[in-house]
């Protein structure tokens, strides 16, 4: 069995953070904030200036809610059984200040599973990373990551898209190659048919 290196986004992969967001930001603001316009920065829908958005977000990050945020028991249980085949590493465009925090939910819910773990950013390339820990699969629910990885050298059937989220609805067309799996268990047979592919 072919053993490969597989790099995971964080956040609305391995933690369902988006949805955590909008349901605390509605109450915290009074906002109602549906979940198919999370990624619409405009004052119209979140109530405020991008920057006080912004800064409102981060706040959020600092609540304990979010520090207990994790994988489900049964992503846990697939990512274990996967990770004794194949190298996994977290690449994440959190921000180097959640770090820490990011470290402290991998060792209490995943230790061991990660050989590697990378911040990119909101601008960082994901297809860099990929291309220099010469990974074979990238799992990410944004699609702009995916296409950044297969122009850095990702085999476009290594390209997943992961859940099935307003933000990332691509048509088969988009995907041309790639992949959409809408949870965990889709990616395992998905993994599965790479590895013996």
């Amino acid at each position: 069995m072919r053993r490969l290196v597989i790099a995971v986004d964080c956040d609305d992969v391995l933690v369902a953070t988006t949805p955590y967001f909008i349901d605390a930001y509605n109450k915290a603001h009074g906002t109602n904030i549906p979940l198919d316009q999370s990624h619409d920065g405009s004052e119209a829908v979140w109530g405020a200036h991008r920057e006080l958005q912004v800064k409102r977000l981060d706040a959020l990050t600092k609540t304990e809610e979010y520090r207990e945020l994790g994988p489900t028991r049964d992503e846990v249980a697939i990512l274990r059984e996967l990770s004794s085949i194949h190298s996994f590493h977290l690449v994440t465009a959190r921000k180097q200040d959640e770090l820490e925090l990011t470290q402290r939910m991998l060792e209490r819910d995943l230790p061991g599973v990660f050989a590697s773990l990378d911040f990119v950013g909101w601008t960082g390339s994901k297809g860099e990373v990929c291309r220099r820990i010469e990974a074979n699969v990238l799992i990410d629910d944004n699609f702009r990551h995916l296409q950044d990885a297969v122009k850095h050298g990702l085999p476009k059937n290594g390209a997943i898209l992961f859940g099935d989220y307003p933000w990332n609805n691509e048509s088969d067309e988009s995907l041309a190659g790639m992949r959409r799996c809408v949870d965990w268990n889709e990616v395992k047979v998905a993994i599965n048919e790479i590895t013996n592919g």
